[in-house]
């Protein structure tokens, strides 16, 4: 990818109450650069455990919001749920939701397929779907092949493995209205829009189970984007005629388990925490909002805001493990169409020794990536200081930045 020189300049501070405007508005690549070196300034100062004699629970949380009345029919009622989500998306962006609508049959199937393509696919078998074999990143990702924070090049590697694919009509539950474009504008091609698939004789039953979820997951999706218009004082088909064709990238994560060491016992917080392999690394998410299942094993941090009882200093803390929810969290994009009113938080995967394997499959919502999205009212969100621009431009520049040169 090609780089710009850029002059330094405030950026949009998505841990902080305050939001800081560009002085003009940038491009996406001084975009880009902007948000690589605030990641690299919040990261410097930031708590791993919190300061003595602070307990644990008046440090910040994930807070939980029942989806459930916003099904009742009720305006009222879908307000009263959008309020909830307004509060968590101006705060730490993220929120997990339960009475979402998608079946507990769908979300153990798709994990189980996880478990199978990582357990059951041969390393030839998956190799044959390598994403660099993909202008737009689909199919299998090794460890070390992407670093999602890119300053990790070279300094330690994650330890993740990818599967991943993105939007197809077939697996839309609408049918899709026949104008999905691809993050790069073109028109999907081939059957499966670009996606590299497992062939059905090598892994029976994969992708109708991907099928299944990620049609309940875009449904839900479409849900809640009308919740995040009615937070944000819009009508709630606002954003109707933007998702006809939604970009959804999605991905099957593993992270191996780390044995615990003999004299686990005798090692301190900080040693356990020294022993412990980066999954995946700091980052912020890329499109408008993440939902997020994964296993019953713990490994998602967040790095909360500076708070007074913090020093004033931003710390990681652990996603709670709730079963049966998802983990919904502001992306990038959706922080700068609001003005930097809702927060995209950094966050990673750590996997701890003795903490087991663990599976996830986050689904990266946007709109269609052949809008040209245009700044929301300043009623709501003030003037906005972005550059408008298509949300497939955004999002696969940013995606580009984090494969090494050597592997473009």
């Amino acid at each position: 990818m090609a780089t710009s020189t850029i002059t330094p300049q405030p950026v949009p501070d998505p841990l902080s109450s305050t939001y800081v405007p560009f002085k003009s508005q940038p491009s996406i690549l001084e975009e880009v650069a902007a948000n690589q070196q605030q990641l690299r300034d919040r990261l410097a100062g930031a708590l791993f455990r919190p300061p003595p004699d602070v307990p644990a629970e008046s440090l910040p949380t994930v807070p939980l919001i029942d989806l459930g009345p916003s099904f009742d029919g009720t305006l009222e009622s879908r307000k009263a749920v959008a309020a909830q989500i307004r509060e968590a998306c101006v705060s730490s962006g993220f929120f997990q939701i339960s009475n979402h609508g998608i079946t507990s049959e769908a979300m153990a199937g798709v994990l189980k397929q996880a478990e199978r393509f990582f357990k059951e696919m041969t390393q030839e078998q998956k190799d044959a779907m390598h994403v660099k074999l993909s202008p737009l990143f689909r199919g299998y990702e090794p460890h070390d092949f992407s670093y999602v924070n890119p300053d990790d090049e070279g300094s330690q590697q994650e330890t993740k493995e990818c599967f991943n694919w993105g939007y197809e009509s077939a697996m839309d539950p609408t049918g899709g209205d026949g104008q999905y474009r691809d993050l790069d504008g073109s028109a999907p091609a081939g059957e499966h829009s670009g996606n590299i698939w497992p062939l059905e004789k090598d892994l029976p039953g994969f992708y109708d189970a991907i099928k299944t979820y990620y049609g309940q997951v875009m449904t839900c999706s479409r849900h809640l984007i009308r919740l995040f218009a009615l937070s944000l004082g819009l009508n709630e088909d606002f954003f109707d005629s933007l998702v006809t064709h939604p970009g959804g990238v999605a991905r099957l994560l593993y992270y191996r388990g780390i044995p615990e060491p003999e004299n686990a016992h005798q090692k301190s917080e900080e040693d356990v925490e020294n022993d412990a392999k980066l999954g995946l690394g700091a980052h912020t998410d890329y499109e408008c909002f993440t939902m997020l299942l994964n296993s019953a094993n713990p490994g998602l941090e967040i790095l909360f805001p500076p708070s007074p009882i913090t020093g004033n200093k931003p710390i990681w803390r652990p996603c709670p493990v709730r079963p049966g929810t998802l983990t919904v969290n502001v992306a990038d994009f959706f922080m700068r169409w609001t003005n930097g009113l809702y927060k995209s938080t950094i966050h990673r995967v750590v996997s701890k020794p003795g903490g087991g394997e663990r599976y996830s499959v986050p689904y990266f919502f946007s709109i269609n990536y052949d809008s040209e999205v245009q700044p929301l009212p300043e009623k709501c969100v003030g003037k906005s200081q972005f550059l408008p621009m298509k949300a497939g431009e955004y999002v696969l520049e940013r995606l580009r930045a984090t494969v090494p040169q050597t592997d473009k």
